[in-house]
């Protein structure tokens, strides 16, 4: 019977102590670092030539698409992040030539693809197809019956074509943008606007200052950017930010400065998306326009 007595004591000590452990336990974890895939492939096609190839129909990439090259195989950084839920399914890359969007069937891909991350891409059997007027990089589906641009299917098809390349994270610099840098070159390439600011700020219907986007309808909006010095009336810009953003109900920031995102276009607007609210930094006292 002592021993008994011993055996459950013993037990409760055990017990109390596995409760009293989440005090002492450091739960936060950092951020996951890039997994190192090896791979020997070594792009020989720039993003920019990989898109020259786009002639305005969907066009499956092979060994006969360059003359020369039998296969077509490009590498860049990740400029785009879904972690906050702006970007969706896709991810954008660039090598200092062009940008592009890859199409992937997968979310939560900043687990996997590290913003700043290398990549190399091997083209072959995927297809270049547009969506608006903006290049993508993916596989196809049919529409009813009309074949057009689609993900790639999981990760047994995302393997054979994505590989990481080494372990290192090397943030790209945004271009610095002028009414003559913004054009279809730049579409998919990580940009950067000075001296701007969000034109409309206040809701005629509520009087109450707009939000990034409509989080309880889930829906995206547009807001238009003016800038205080250069003239961008030939286009349109807006800060595009999507409804599943997890700061698209935070009220927007209604001075003005400097704004860093992803350059995206759909049917003759170009789009600004950025990654997080840290790409965000008016600071300024608004101007008059």
């Amino acid at each position: 019977m002592k021993k008994l007595k011993y055996i459950i004591a013993g037990a409760i000590a055990s017990i109390a102590l596995m409760l009293a452990m989440p005090s002492c336990v450091d739960f936060s974890y950092d951020d996951i670092e890039p997994r190192i895939d090896s791979t020997t492939l070594e792009a020989n096609t720039t993003i920019a030539e990989l898109k020259a190839l786009f002639l305005g129909s969907l066009y499956k990439l092979d060994e006969t698409s360059i003359s020369g090259r039998d296969s077509i195989i490009v590498e860049g950084r990740i400029i785009s992040s879904d972690k906050e839920g702006n970007f969706y399914k896709s991810i954008f890359i660039e090598d200092g030539t062009a940008g592009i969007e890859i199409k992937l069937n997968k979310t939560t891909l900043y687990n996997d693809y590290k913003l700043g991350q290398k990549i190399v891409i091997y083209c072959n059997g995927l297809h270049l197809g547009a969506y608006g007027g903006q290049i993508q990089l993916g596989s196809t589906y049919s529409n009813n019956g009309v074949i057009e641009i689609s993900s790639l299917e999981g990760d047994v098809i995302i393997r054979k074509h994505l590989f990481k390349k080494g372990n290192n994270v090397e943030y790209v610099e945004p271009i610095v943008m002028t009414p003559a840098l913004l054009n279809p070159a730049n579409i998919s390439r990580l940009v950067q606007f000075d001296n701007v600011q969000i034109n409309d700020t206040l809701s005629l219907v509520t009087g109450l200052t707009y939000t990034y986007a409509d989080a309880i309808n889930k829906l995206t909006l547009n807001h238009e950017l003016k800038s205080a010095t250069q003239n961008y009336s030939s286009s349109t810009i807006v800060l595009r930010t999507s409804g599943f953003a997890r700061f698209a109900g935070t009220t927007i920031n209604t001075k003005q400065g400097t704004i860093v995102g992803v350059l995206t276009y759909y049917n003759g607007v170009y789009q600004l998306l950025v990654r997080d609210l840290t790409d965000v930094k008016f600071d300024q006292p608004r101007f008059q326009i």
